[in-house]
């Protein structure tokens, strides 16, 4: 049965909840809301019953905003955080950006508001999506394949790194890449634009702070060898998804969305990976009973499974994160059917680069039964694009 999602509005003033409460009355036939004043009485509540999103004040005497996330992550890791701030410096605008799922300037609209809130909550508030929703919202990082966390860690430690050098290997490892998407995105950094390149992303959030965040706060999740699912696997989909990426930027080249369609292909797998963190034994048997008969795609298999699939968890993950709606939608687009003509949007360019990537790398999610696109199926411009694709792919490694 669908529930009404329950909102939990945090803060120390009683006038601020009194004016949060007057903005968001309009809302009230659509959310349950409790204001509560500070951080002992709101987990008072989130210990009476159940809540979706938390909305709290970071400047609270006794327990501060953060603390009290610190305790929400813990105690209840599949709600949805969101810190409201208007004098965040840099020292805890870090530690906020770890903890916060969402980081909202104070004042806020109330638009500002709803949106954030909008966005976090669950499709369907229910006790049975409350499991797939907590697969997601406890993910604080996801696995990298070991090689492309040494490359990061050798970026990183280089005396003349630069956002631009670093930038350039985050877009070979899509687990650290949605991370710092999520951040720049999530916090004050952003300054209510969305950003969807990494090297734009690294550049905002500075080298020294994408350091601190890797070395001290748990950025980066390696992949466990001696876990269910070999390191082959989490190679292999890495190298697809950095193709695929590759392949759509070519793709999209001098489009206004050709951004979009770069990002969206690089992450694009994600849920895969969310599912691998959260279920890895049972990912490991589904992934075993795919590749034994591989007719149909993965998807399916796993909405026979779980309920849902990695397009739909990949998605959930990067709205959470606060990633740009149109990669968000190009990323889960991906399994789409590829249409015969010109690469119109970044959703096209992601599905066509993904089923050639698959056709000539492996499949990771698709069919074998699915028909290949053909050359002559495409316009002129995406057929060079793929043949420039190709060549580079075919070229030995610099």
């Amino acid at each position: 049965m669908t529930r009404r999602p329950h909102i939990v509005f945090v803060d120390d003033e009683p006038r601020i909840l009194s004016g949060l409460r007057r903005m968001l009355r309009t809302h009230r036939d659509q959310w349950d809301m409790s204001f509560v004043e500070g951080g002992q009485a709101a987990l008072e509540t989130l210990h009476s019953r159940h809540c979706d999103v938390i909305v709290t004040d970071y400047r609270m005497p006794g327990m501060d905003g953060a603390q009290l996330l610190e305790r929400v992550r813990t105690e209840f890791p599949a709600m949805a955080r969101v810190i409201l701030s208007g004098q965040a410096n840099e020292d805890n605008l870090m530690r906020i950006m770890v903890l916060a799922h969402e980081f909202l300037h104070k004042p806020s609209t109330p638009d500002q508001i709803v949106r954030a809130v909008q966005r976090l909550i669950p499709d369907n508030p229910s006790a049975a999506d409350d499991a797939v929703q907590g697969d997601i919202a406890v993910i604080e990082s996801l696995p990298s394949a070991p090689q492309a966390l040494v490359q990061l860690t050798t970026a990183l430690a280089a005396e003349d790194a630069t956002a631009q050098s670093v930038g350039h290997v985050l877009e070979g490892d899509p687990a650290v890449a949605a991370k710092v998407l999520h951040l720049v995105n999530s916090s004050a950094y952003a300054m209510g634009h969305k950003v969807n390149g990494v090297v734009q992303a690294t550049a905002l959030l500075g080298v020294p702070t994408v350091r601190g965040l890797v070395l001290m706060h748990d950025l980066v999740q390696t992949f466990d060898p001696a876990g269910a699912l070999p390191v082959a696997w989490i190679e292999a989909l890495t190298a697809h998804a950095v193709q695929t990426s590759r392949l759509a930027g070519r793709l999209a080249a001098g489009r206004e969305w050709e951004g979009h369609a770069f990002t969206a292909g690089l992450l694009h797998e994600v849920g895969q990976l969310v599912l691998a963190s959260s279920r890895p034994a049972e990912f490991a048997g589904l992934l075993e009973r795919w590749r034994e008969d591989p007719g149909a795609p993965l998807c399916q298999i796993e909405s026979a499974t779980f309920g849902i699939d990695h397009r739909q968890i990949g998605a959930r993950l990067l709205r959470l994160w606060s990633l740009p709606e149109p990669v968000i939608e190009a990323a889960a687009a991906h399994q789409e059917p590829v249409a015969s003509g010109d690469v119109t949007d970044a959703a096209a360019a992601v599905a066509l680069a993904h089923h050639l990537v698959e056709a000539e790398l492996g499949f990771v999610c698709g069919s074998p039964e699915t028909a290949p696109v053909a050359d002559d199926q495409l316009s002129g411009s995406a057929r060079e694009a793929v043949t420039r694709w190709r060549r580079g792919l075919a070229a030995p490694p610099t």
